[in-house]
């Protein structure tokens, strides 16, 4: 007598369809976590100094035990590790200083100058002063663009086009008004 369990039937091919849900569920999270700006800086000094140690690695494993390519490939092994500890004992303070431009460049776009130079004054807390006073002093330049730009709009509505002409034309090419300065004069020429 053949017994249902020992049967051809008894025997099921497994199913992978709960496996290939964990994996797509890991990839889509692994995809997320890139989104987020600590993990991204994370992953960027983890291979910047992770690549050169696995072939330091991978040659130390070759040579002799104690010769003086193995000491020196340890030598160089044990630096890179000091090195990524000590970008990685760093990372919080890049992180909430590329925060800080980030949130200030978009200040700085939307012409909110004020707010702008305000949020580049917190670079202050992580000891980066001449960084904040070249960003400063970038944010007063487009101040300035941005208040010729605004005097020449006005001589424009007042009649007074070629000195709103000059006033433009002064403007130069790395301000962010410069797209609305090109717009205006184009209108200039126009009439």
């Amino acid at each position: 007598m053949v017994s249902s369990a020992g049967g051809k039937n008894s025997q099921r091919a497994p199913n992978y369809f709960l496996r290939r849900l964990l994996v797509v569920i890991i990839l889509l999270g692994i995809v997320a976590l890139f989104f987020y700006g600590p993990t991204r800086e994370f992953v960027k000094t983890t291979v910047l100094l992770g690549m050169p140690a696995l072939v330091v690695w991978s040659y130390r494993r070759r040579f002799i035990r104690f010769s003086w390519t193995w000491w020196a490939s340890t030598i160089v092994l044990v630096a890179l590790f000091a090195g990524y500890v000590f970008m990685l004992l760093g990372l919080p303070e890049r992180i909430a200083v590329k925060r800080i431009e980030r949130e200030a460049g978009i200040y700085l776009v939307e012409g909110k100058y004020d707010q702008a130079i305000e949020k580049y004054r917190e670079l202050e807390r992580y000891d980066r002063k001449d960084r904040m006073k070249r960003k400063i002093a970038e944010v007063e330049r487009q101040k300035e663009y941005q208040a010729s730009y605004e005097q020449a709009r006005q001589m424009v509505i007042e009649g007074n086009y070629t000195e709103a002409r000059r006033i433009l034309e002064e403007i130069p090419l790395d301000a962010i008004v410069y797209p609305q300065v090109q717009a205006l004069l184009r209108d200039l020429e126009k009439d």
